[in-house]
């Protein structure tokens, strides 16, 4: 049986790829990489900022996925758009402990 996958995501922030970019491509890269979440079947659980507390931290999120293989098509799909060009994280992957 497949378990959830939990994703801690540390968002360092925008990339000055992604500023270099207009307003509608800035959107339409964004819906796109929304569009990868859903079809990953992706939960956004909490999405907090945290720039007022930690200059090197400009938010953080937990997300959690159906299982490793959607965790893994996201991915690959986020690589193909070159979405670590224009966003720049620390992730910790891993599962709820007791299962």
């Amino acid at each position: 049986m497949s378990k959830p996958l939990y994703l801690l995501v540390l968002g360092r922030g925008f990339t000055e790829a992604w500023h270099q970019l207009t307003k509608e491509e800035q959107d339409d890269l964004w819906s796109k990489v929304e569009e990868v979440d859903k079809r990953a079947g992706a939960k956004w659980l909490i999405v907090c900022n945290s720039r007022w507390v930690d200059e090197g931290l400009y938010d953080w999120a937990v997300l959690e996925y159906p299982d490793m293989d959607a965790y893994q098509r996201k991915v690959e799909e986020l690589e193909k758009l070159n979405w670590w060009r224009y966003f720049s994280a620390k992730t910790i992957l891993g599962t709820r402990m007791g299962e």
